[in-house]
């Protein structure tokens, strides 16, 4: 009995590989294509991104060029290439910078649409909102400005929206609202000398912010500093010369002269010499008219 089982049991292991023989061979080989097929896929990924490196790199070199056109031609290629790569929209980035810094706006707009459109990350795509908002808002578009902002979903971009939508209020003649605006940039910056700058200027004039004018000093008097000038002087010239002191005290100084000082004549008002005892030299007598003759 035991011996009949076992020949059941190999009967029924051969019917059943021959009826799923075939199913799990194929799903064998299908595994063995699946594994072979994602590394073949994943090496050529590799290869493609290399390449794509290579490309930018070679794009990079072309733009730091005088040669505008080499740029623009090794961009191109990159984003025809590798369209999915993010080496392309890191390209037409570039190339939009390019374009707005030599003034053509329309040249601009086309590669950043192109970001919009190819981009494969959202953080690519809402750079290149904010990038082509800023360039709809130099050509006075801005309610296509702000349809851009409005799809701005990533959170690192925060400050440069706020900033932005700030300067749109601005342009609409919305200073609340870009006061309000340009504080949230600010605050989702963390402190940025430009916009502490923008807030500022849009600052509500109060008593306690506004600094009187120094009042003007009164213009100098010009005959204030002649008669000054000429006061010494006359002062010195003119002044009297100094009484005499009482006999207690010292013998008075005399002031030191700016000029020699006139001989004068008269006597000085130091004390009197006494006059001489001896008598002074009398003249010699005229002798007397001769008689002689009478």
């Amino acid at each position: 009995m035991e011996q009949y089982t076992d020949d059941e049991r190999v009967e029924d292991l051969k019917k059943w590989w021959k009826e799923n023989g075939a199913s799990i061979l194929i799903g064998v080989a299908l595994c063995v294509i699946a594994i072979f097929g994602w590394r073949y896929w994943n090496s050529h990924r590799d290869a493609q991104a290399e390449a794509a490196s290579l490309a930018y790199d070679a794009f990079v070199a072309a733009v730091e060029k005088p040669d505008a056109d080499q740029a623009r031609q090794r961009g191109q290629a990159l984003a025809t290439d590798f369209p999915q790569s993010p080496y392309a929209a890191l390209a037409a980035l570039r190339l939009a910078k390019l374009a707005v810094a030599n003034g053509d706006a329309a040249a601009a707009g086309r590669q950043l649409e192109w970001v919009i459109g190819n981009a494969r990350s959202d953080e690519l795509r809402d750079i290149a909102r904010l990038r082509l908002a800023r360039v709809r808002l130099a050509a006075g578009q801005t309610t296509e400005a702000e349809k851009l902002l409005g799809g701005v979903a990533t959170a690192s971009l925060n400050a440069e929206r706020e900033e932005l939508k700030g300067d749109l209020y601005l342009a609409g003649n919305q200073p609340d609202q870009a006061r309000t605006a340009y504080a949230a940039a600010l605050a989702a910056s963390g402190g940025n000398r430009l916009l502490q700058l923008k807030l500022d200027n849009l600052a509500v004039a109060t008593p306690d912010t506004v600094v009187p004018a120094p009042p003007t000093p009164p213009p100098p008097e010009s005959a204030k500093p002649e008669a000054a000038l000429v006061a010494p002087a006359e002062a010195a010239s003119t002044s009297p010369a100094p009484a005499t002191r009482p006999a207690a005290d010292s013998a008075p100084v005399a002031p030191v002269p700016t000029e020699p000082a006139p001989v004068s004549t008269e006597p000085a008002s130091a004390p009197v010499a006494p006059v001489p005892t001896e008598p002074a030299p009398m003249a010699a007598p005229v002798p007397p008219a001769s008689t002689s003759g009478q």
